[in-house]
């Protein structure tokens, strides 16, 4: 019996296309809770989408909380393979990174509109910044989404009110923050806010500079509740997805391009979900249910940090320098040039929507870079 050779190729083609591609297992890990709202809100539907797109051929194995990296070590871990993604913090490994760290360290811009800091530092770090990029790579990684925090308050364990009041306490700090603790007379100490619970509890710390959405995050408002409700700057270019490079060379390019186009969202759901929309509802709801007690800050302290604040730019191009940066003036007035840019599309575009964020981001950023040369 005659049997075409292209229905025998043909069926065999069909049954190649039918047949399961094998599934991939990639390792997530976070030195951030589980309970985190930044995990919660942006990291798992991430990581729950990328699987449902791939249709298995992608699976992820989410190791949350200390389980397999810290905030201190994750760098390393991607470096050594023992994650394929991961939460980078700059701050935390301010050494290896601390050209990232000239956009860490711009507390004083844009601390009023996250989503346009969020926006601006992300692009000037994936654009406009080859240093930033090339520290990444030293550690065998590259940004894949990051965010920014929403304005930082002073939360304390007993009422404080005035610079006589911060006077001498030992206050949680990091990068620029240190010299606003000391602006106010505090003594800055570095700690990773997974650590401020415990320190806060023992006495080993009075205060902490830091987001509003620590305190269910962290469980902060179950040990500390007088909260100094003025901005004191914000944290941005953070790293929320960080892939390690081998890994990512060793997906299809059809699983490269889910990762891909789901990172803006991701991005765009850890400000506005994470921050911008919980800190309303935290001060409206869950914190005074918490017995969180809000204070103004008086004159004496706005004064004091609008002098610091003042005095910033020339402070972190003089001290980041010194620190090792390259070029940091001229990451600077990138940041700075981005930041106009995105304060107009975070009041006409965006406005607050986290899809619309995502979108903007997309077509600023990723439609301007290659996921294959990643």
């Amino acid at each position: 019996m005659f049997i075409d050779r292209k229905i025998i190729l043909g069926v065999l083609a069909a049954c190649a296309i039918a047949a399961p591609v094998s599934a991939k297992e990639l390792i997530f890990g976070t030195g951030s809770g589980a309970k985190s709202k930044i995990n919660i809100d942006a990291i798992v539907p991430f990581l729950k989408i990328t699987e449902k797109q791939s249709n298995g051929s992608l699976t992820w194995k989410y190791l949350p909380g200390n389980q397999i990296v810290t905030v201190r070590s994750a760098l390393k871990g991607l470096r050594d393979g023992l994650i394929d993604a991961g939460m980078v913090i700059p701050v935390f490994a301010r050494k290896d990174m601390i050209n990232n760290n000239i956009l860490y360290d711009t507390i004083h811009l844009g601390h009023d509109d996250p989503v346009a800091a969020g926006g601006a530092a992300h692009e000037t770090i994936m654009l406009n910044c080859p240093n930033c990029v090339a520290e990444y790579k030293k550690f065998n990684a590259f940004l894949l989404s990051s965010f920014a925090g929403g304005s930082n308050i002073m939360v304390c364990r007993k009422p404080v009110k005035t610079v006589a009041d911060i006077k001498g306490l030992k206050v949680r700090g990091g990068g620029a923050s240190n010299r606003l603790v000391k602006a106010l007379g505090g003594v800055p100490v570095g700690l990773p806010p997974q650590e401020l619970a415990l320190a806060l509890e023992r006495g080993g710390l009075d205060c902490s500079v830091q987001a509003l959405n620590w305190m269910l995050s962290f469980g902060i408002h179950d040990i500390a509740k007088h909260v100094i409700d003025y901005p004191m700057g914000s944290s941005r270019g953070l790293g929320l997805i960080a892939m390690n490079r081998k890994t990512w060379k060793s997906l299809t390019k059809q699983q490269r391009k889910i990762l891909w186009d789901n990172a803006p969202l991701a991005s765009a759901r850890a400000v506005v979900d994470s921050y911008v929309n919980f800190d309303n509802v935290y001060r409206k709801n869950i914190g005074p249910k918490k017995g969180v007690k809000f204070y103004q800050a008086g004159a004496d302290i706005k004064g004091a940090i609008a002098k610091m604040m003042a005095k910033e730019e020339a402070a972190i191009v003089a001290v980041i320098k010194k620190q090792g940066a390259k070029n940091p003036a001229k990451v600077l007035a990138a940041f700075k040039a981005n930041l106009a840019k995105w304060r107009k599309f975070s009041r006409s575009e965006i406005k607050g929507n986290a899809d619309a964020f995502g979108r903007v981001l997309k077509r600023e950023i990723y439609d301007k870079l290659d996921p294959e040369k990643m």
